[in-house]
């Protein structure tokens, strides 16, 4: 091939995209990368906090004029703290599950090489007395609990050992309630209180509304039940560097090491087919002389401030990238079947905040308050002091925030906080950043902000420093917006084209994010590379399937979970 010359062209460096471009490299096809953004990750993007401002700017100015933009009603404060090169913020924030099909890929493409990652510290829950308490996320953690009465501890791990033993189709519990809602579920069929129930559903089982069905949520549940142990205590990891996005770029590398060829800050002009037939008719006649007559492509893609036109026989699509021209080409794949259970979800609000106090998301145990307590009187300590609950510091973690449990918040479906410190080298020393997201079953009234959905949530948190006797803390930097969620993808699969589209992501737990986007991208993988088979076919080509990666020893996938 000519150096313009590839069998797949990529468009946009989000996650799918990067997974998907690294898979077809490493299986020996030639990539060709794009994207008109600067920067690595698309929509999954770990960007400055310089970058971020630049973002809310251009995307404010694009959803005024256009009220189909993937992002509306964007706010941000016109203070911009110092070091702001310094900060890595995620567009779209997730955490990994320490099993699932992400892990998996890092592992097999050796592109966890590339990247760095942590332990999530914490998993809390916002209660009714607008504190921060800790779900309790092993069996050692619920023995040591002095809150759950010995009888409910019984039924709760009598339910935590169902979960992570699977197989719940053959389960009596189970059949006919697989589209129970899980809440009624567990309190029905484990006689577990609405206290505990409600944990498990929101910060456990990371549910985002009340109605999730019992056998998919029990699944998602199991999964993040047997990644326990296999890292450390927590089942999640958190990337440096802003997460996700520094993952993706991660991909892109892999992809590069294999002969992809990268172009940022281009916008692609025009994409049309190639007028030229793919096959000459002397192919057809003799299909030995495919070697020796001159290659077609399907695709001519042109770019902006690029001297060559580029030429493909596969494009693989981000959704915002399709060209009006194409339309008819357009190879729609439908989310995987291993995606989990599709939410109609609207939008969501999403808050991006920086402050300079750590929140108290951990409370501190019963048995350290006494311990400190006895300390201070051996010390002779008679100073008077205040009754207050000690809480500890964290660097990464997560809260939730059930329906109903703000005043002013939404009363159907949960919201998600995840923070970053310097701990995951995401920020400067002192600093940390706050995700806040809201789904929402319909895009609200053009009088309701993003803002107003999350403000409630965001003031929550405020209260809640690592000092209670501090005032709240004042946020350094906000923005609020609203992100779009695409209906799900009707699949079209036309008789000659070649122009694939993944599923897009949708609204899923925070955990799932990822695990969600590589299913899409080896679904991806599995269908560009079936098509390019079809054109490198000689005499001699296997008709063999060629994995997503290449298989790793029996050793190296082995479990290792408490449940």
């Amino acid at each position: 091939m000519e150096e313009s010359q590839f069998d797949a062209v990529i468009l946009g460096t989000g996650l799918v995209e990067s997974i998907t471009a690294a898979a077809l490299s490493k299986a020996g096809y030639k990539v060709a990368h794009i994207d008109s953004n600067p920067y690595y990750g698309g929509e999954e993007a770990s960007l400055s906090l310089d970058e971020l401002v630049q973002w809310a700017d251009h995307n404010a100015t694009l959803s005024s004029n256009d009220p189909s933009a993937r992002y509306q009603r964007i706010t941000r404060s016109k203070e911009v703290p110092s070091q702001s090169r310094q900060y890595s913020i995620c567009l779209r924030p997730a955490v990994i599950p320490a099993l699932g099909p992400l892990i998996s890929s890092l592992i097999m493409s050796g592109v966890a090489k590339y990247s760095g990652f942590r332990l999530l510290e914490c998993v809390s829950v916002y209660d009714s007395s607008g504190r921060a308490r800790n779900v309790p996320g092993s069996k050692e953690d619920i023995f040591k609990n002095k809150e759950i009465s010995l009888i409910e501890k019984r039924r709760l791990m009598r339910f935590l050992t169902f979960a992570a033993a699977g197989d719940f189709a053959s389960k009596k519990e189970v059949q006919g309630k697989e589209d129970m809602p899980f809440l009624d579920f567990i309190q029905s069929t484990f006689s577990l209180g609405s206290e505990i129930a409600s944990v498990i559903a929101f910060s456990l089982a990371f549910c985002m509304s009340a109605d999730e069905p019992a056998l998919l949520t029990l699944q998602r549940l199991q999964t993040y039940l047997r990644s326990s142990g296999r890292y450390g205590s927590s089942p999640f990891l958190i990337g440096h560097y802003g997460g996700i996005g520094d993952i993706a770029q991660g991909f892109c590398r892999a992809s590069a090491v294999s002969g992809g060829v990268y172009i940022l800050a281009r916008k692609v002009v025009s994409m049309k087919r190639n007028p030229i037939a793919t096959q000459s008719a002397t192919q057809e006649d003799d299909p030995s002389a495919v070697s020796e007559a001159k290659p077609h492509f399907n695709y001519l893609v042109d770019l902006e401030d690029f001297p060559d036109t580029l030429s493909s026989n596969v494009i693989v699509s981000s959704p915002s990238y399709i060209l009006p021209d194409l339309k008819d080409d357009i190879r729609q794949l439908s989310t995987p079947s291993g995606a989990g259970f599709r939410r109609n979800i609207g939008a969501i609000a999403r808050c991006i905040a920086i402050i300079d106090q750590a929140l108290g998301l951990r409370h501190a145990s019963p048995e350290s308050e006494a311990m400190e307590s006895q300390e201070s009187v051996a010390e002779g300590d008679d100073a008077p002091r205040p009754q207050v609950s000690r809480e500890t510091p964290v660097d990464t973690a997560i809260m939730i925030f059930p329906p109903s449990s703000v005043a002013g918040g939404s009363c159907t479906h949960s919201a998600t906080v995840l923070t970053n410190g310097e701990g995951n080298m995401s920020t400067p020393k002192g600093k940390w950043i706050v995700y806040i997201s809201l789904p929402v079953d319909t895009m609200p009234d053009d009088s309701i902000s993003a803002e107003t959905l999350l403000k409630p949530y965001l003031d929550a948190l405020m209260s809640l420093p690592v000092d209670p006797l501090k005032s709240p803390i004042q946020p350094l930097f906000t923005t609020f917006y609203l992100e779009t969620i695409p209906a799900s993808p009707t699949p079209t699969t036309p008789s000659s084209g070649t122009y694939i589209v993944p599923a897009p992501l949708s609204a899923v737990p925070l955990p799932d994010v990822p695990d969600e986007a590589t299913l899409i991208a080896e679904q991806t993988f599995t269908e560009a590379s079936k098509i390019l088979r079809h054109f490198k076919k000689t005499n001699d080509s296997s008709e063999e399937e060629i994995p997503f990666w290449p298989p790793l020893p029996v050793d190296d996938e082995e479990e290792d979970n408490e449940w």
